[in-house]
């Protein structure tokens, strides 16, 4: 019986795509694309500039974008079914933005797979916020200094922003307008930089709220800093 591998591809660049990734994704016989909306993979288009794919068999796994729990978990149920019977023949790798262990849904389809009595394996890789502190040329954290990773509203989300340490929002979605209105109320807006599309050839990077623009994409990224410029 195959392995089905979750293989992180990294923050849009190809060139973070970790050697052990490119090697997981060149050796397996069957490549699984998460899609949305019948829309191609951009997780699959930066793996095939850092893997050669030619030839490989590509099954394309059609995910809902919504909240609906049941919707949900009888998707996550079909695409299991579906990937073990790939894995009765094959090793599968599921290629994902960033690292698959931040907010990625294939933990849970994984766990269906393994409960049906196949392997699952995690390749880790670099996060889309690690890579925006590359970009920005700053640290997310010193010394003791702790880091939050927030979705954009969860609860508590408006208290957890008060919390010491760096904050990194994610998952805005159409709601970047609402969080940067929100900062603003806060008086966070000197210690906040944006990056929309990060390590993609549209990379935007907004050093203040004052130079956002009202555009921003879905892959957008807000890092809130312990201190501003000003302290």
């Amino acid at each position: 019986m195959g392995t089905l591998y979750g293989v992180s591809v990294g923050a849009g660049d190809p060139g973070l795509m970790t050697l052990r990734a490119v090697r997981i994704m060149e050796s397996c016989g069957v490549i699984a694309v998460p899609r949305t909306h019948g829309e191609n993979s951009l997780a699959l288009s930066i793996a095939e500039q850092a893997a050669d794919l030619s030839g490989k068999r590509k099954v394309y796994l059609d995910m809902p974008m919504c909240r609906d729990r049941e919707a949900l978990d009888r998707n996550y149920d079909e695409t299991a079914e579906m990937l073990c019977g790939l894995l009765e023949s094959d090793d599968v790798a599921v290629p994902t933005l960033g690292d698959i262990s931040v907010y990625s849904t294939f933990s849970r389809i994984a766990q269906r797979v393994e409960e049906r009595g196949f392997k699952a394996e995690i390749c880790a890789g670099v996060t889309s916020f690690s890579a925006a502190a590359a970009s920005l040329g700053k640290p997310l954290c010193l010394g003791s200094e702790p880091l939050h990773i927030l979705p954009y509203g969860c609860e508590d989300f408006e208290k957890l922003l008060d919390l010491s340490g760096t904050k990194v929002v994610m998952k805005t979605g159409s709601k970047s307008s609402e969080l940067i209105a929100l900062l603003r109320k806060k008086g966070l807006a000197l210690r906040t930089s944006v990056i929309e599309n990060c390590g993609l050839e549209n990379e935007r990077i907004f050093g203040s709220l004052d130079e956002v623009t009202d555009d921003l994409g879905y892959f957008t990224v807000f890092i809130i800093g312990e201190c501003s410029d000003e302290t």
